[in-house]
């Protein structure tokens, strides 16, 4: 399905020779220092963009030709984004959503950039609040290395409704760009496609003479926190390990536990709505400060077929519940197995492995049955 502006786009006045500094350097105390860089927040958001599946975006270009991406190794101590979502979500109903995350990706020869890392789940304001309201948000240890490109990562928000006569057809509109002469914002769309790990192609087909209006802070030295190492990107150890003393070869560890633990159900399976949603619980197991990832549902043959999917985020020691709407194909095949439908479920713990897979074998059945 093809997908709809939003809004059209305005051009802005360009902004001031001092709103467009590449970095603002805040002394800190034992010599560290906070690094500013990105949009300076002073054009207004009054460009809306939207898309039906996960997307990530990120500034290509500035208008004054400075460096988008991240010009120091270190944490990001905080970022700003302005603008809202023009949607109203309600609790439980798809579509609208307002859920992102903040990406670091780096770029590669071939021009595509492989996603390195992602945070926690933020929300972006959404319909009633002020246009041009500035949000500030606090990712948990984010670290990156000088030159690793910052992306917003939005879920989407199309209502799964196939006639394109739903409420969000394109998805959430976001208007968090401006419209400003000489800049661009890349993009990358893909359900399910855009996890840790996964290499994407930047489009700018409708990023052209706009403003990402994201400003992210990055502190360095003291204020690196455990970002603090000669490769930012991966956190030191808290010490060294001491040099292990001669032994035996030590058997071989046993796997560590999935970050999540899909519940056993049983043999009663799993019903489905009229609507094609179905839902299961989630154990997030105690260690990490919370399990996000995402809960995939396919067929169970050698080449499976996605068949609908949905991202979780769920404290430590927490069971969650998720729910999972059936794509348009999957919905078919349901209905022409006659209401019973045997799925493997797939839950991912960013930044997945098979030690933080959680695999579960269900049959799906119409409610009632």
């Amino acid at each position: 399905m093809q997908l709809r502006e939003q809004a059209r786009c305005t051009i802005a006045a360009s902004a001031s020779a001092l709103g467009l500094l590449a970095l603002a350097l805040v002394p800190a105390s034992s010599g560290a220092a906070v690094v500013t860089f990105g949009s300076d927040l002073t054009a207004t958001a009054n460009v809306a963009e939207a898309r039906q599946a996960d997307t990530a975006y990120w500034q290509a270009t500035f208008a004054d030709g400075r460096s988008p991406v991240a010009p120091v190794a270190g944490r990001i101590t905080s970022f700003r984004v302005k603008g809202i979502a023009l949607s109203s979500p309600v609790a439980g109903v798809r579509g609208g959503e307002t859920d992102f995350h903040l990406q670091a990706l780096r770029a590669r020869p071939d021009g595509t950039l492989q996603i390195l890392r992602t945070s926690q789940n933020f929300n972006v304001p959404s319909r009633g609040a002020d246009p041009q309201t500035i949000t500030t948000y606090a990712p948990e240890n984010f670290c990156v290395d000088a030159g690793d490109v910052l992306a917003f990562n939005t879920v989407g928000g199309w209502d799964g409704i196939a006639a394109g006569n739903g409420a969000y057809p394109n998805g959430t509109p976001l208007q968090i760009f401006s419209a400003v002469a000489g800049a661009a914002v890349a993009d990358f769309t893909g359900a399910d496609k855009t996890n840790n790990g996964d290499v994407v192609t930047p489009s700018t087909l409708r990023g052209q003479n706009h403003e990402l209006l994201m400003q992210l802070s990055v502190g360095t030295g003291p204020d690196a926190g455990p970002c603090a190492s000669a490769t930012a990107g991966t956190p030191p150890p808290a010490t060294a390990p001491p040099p292990p003393p001669p032994a035996a070869p030590a058997a071989p560890a046993a796997p560590a536990a999935p970050a999540v633990q899909l519940a056993r159900l049983g043999r009663q399976g799993v019903t489905v709505s009229s609507k094609g949603r179905f839902t299961v619980s989630l154990l997030c197991r105690s260690g990490p400060a919370r399990c996000v990832g995402t809960l995939r549902a396919s067929t169970r043959r050698a080449r499976p077929t996605v068949l609908g999917s949905r991202r979780f985020d769920i404290a430590a020691g927490r069971t969650g519940r998720v729910t999972v709407t059936l794509n348009a194909s999957a919905r078919r095949g349901f209905a022409g197995a006659r209401g019973r439908l045997a799925v493997r479920l797939v839950a991912v713990t960013r930044p997945g492995g098979a030690d933080r897979t959680s695999t579960l074998d269900v049959t799906l059945r119409r409610r009632g049955r």
